[in-house]
């Protein structure tokens, strides 16, 4: 029907030359064309807006269950943020536990330092008696006991001037003490080598107290007095007052509170046994310097002295 209608409007407007086309029969022509162009544009636009309706429909669906998931993953991620908090803290204070109970485990322990290696394992034993007798000449046998006493579990240095440290467990606390204080006072000797005695540590408390060097180094140098607690901790007395120190990132403000300047690090190179510095260790041999021979008198005569 739609086609027939068609073709009777584009019969109506067939010219012949008896017929001319008209100005009227252009202008309906003209719009009729652009009826038809507008209902097809209309239908045209009508069906991608629906196009695209369903995809922002499709994107605003997704995008919604994105945004559902990315709060699901903000409140995990600060529920984890909590739980790796506390378990820092956690771990943390467990470290310190296990810390402190190693250096509990140590208490009776002293490490010698200075004693030669020629002292072999089965004369340690016999050769710390003699020492420690040196520093305790009222101490008895009984009170002298050992546990057991071993180098250090490390390879030989290479510089012979720097044995092994001897760590000896004494049988009784109070002597352990009475031996730590008396070397401190008056530095014992062994075979013409100066031999120290400290207690004995756990590794990481020897860490910390590195850590804090810069610090126990301005104290010593301003004359003021200092002690280690434990769990690890720095005390410091000073105008009636006890000032804490027990982590080494607080150092500065520490030293501010005290109203001191940290002193810069010197160069870290202890000195051997025998209180002389040490040379540093080079594999290529070192060179003598040759004398040069006097300049003999042009006249071949004997030069004076």
């Amino acid at each position: 029907m739609e086609g027939s209608d068609k073709e009777t409007t584009h019969n109506r407007y067939l010219t012949t030359a008896d017929s001319p086309l008209t100005k009227r029969d252009l202008q309906n022509l003209l719009q009729e064309a652009t009826a038809e162009i507008k209902a097809h544009t209309k239908a045209e636009l009508n069906r991608q807006i629906q196009s695209l309706k369903a995809d922002l429909e499709a994107l605003s669906h997704r995008t919604d269950h994105a945004e559902a998931k990315l709060t699901k993953l903000a409140d995990t991620t600060s529920s984890h943020s909590q739980d790796i908090t506390y378990l820092h803290g956690k771990l943390a204070a467990l470290e310190e536990e296990i810390e402190d109970l190693n250096n509990r485990s140590r208490r009776n322990n002293i490490r010698v330092r200075g004693l030669p290696e020629t002292v072999t394992n089965d004369q340690l034993q016999a050769s710390l008696t003699d020492l420690f007798n040196t520093l305790l000449p009222e101490a008895t046998q009984h009170d002298l006991a050992m546990d057991r006493a071993h180098r250090a579990l490390r390879p030989l240095a290479l510089n012979p001037d720097t044995p092994r440290d001897v760590i000896v467990r004494m049988h009784r606390f109070p002597i352990k003490e009475q031996l730590v204080r008396q070397a401190r006072q008056n530095p014992p000797t062994f075979q013409q080598q100066t031999i120290a005695l400290y207690q004995d540590l756990a590794p990481s408390t020897l860490k910390k107290r590195r850590d804090l060097r810069q610090l126990t180094n301005t104290l010593n140098h301003h004359s003021i007095r200092y002690m280690w607690g434990h769990p690890f901790k720095l005390l410091v007395r000073r105008e009636n007052q006890t000032h804490i120190l027990s982590n080494a990132a607080e150092m500065i403000p520490f030293a501010e509170s005290l109203g001191l300047t940290l002193l810069p690090l010197q160069p870290n190179r202890p000195p051997g046994p025998r209180g002389r510095r040490q040379e540093p260790i080079s594999h290529s041999p070192r060179r003598t310097p040759r004398k040069r021979a006097p300049p003999r008198p042009q006249d071949g005569s004997p030069q004076r002295h």
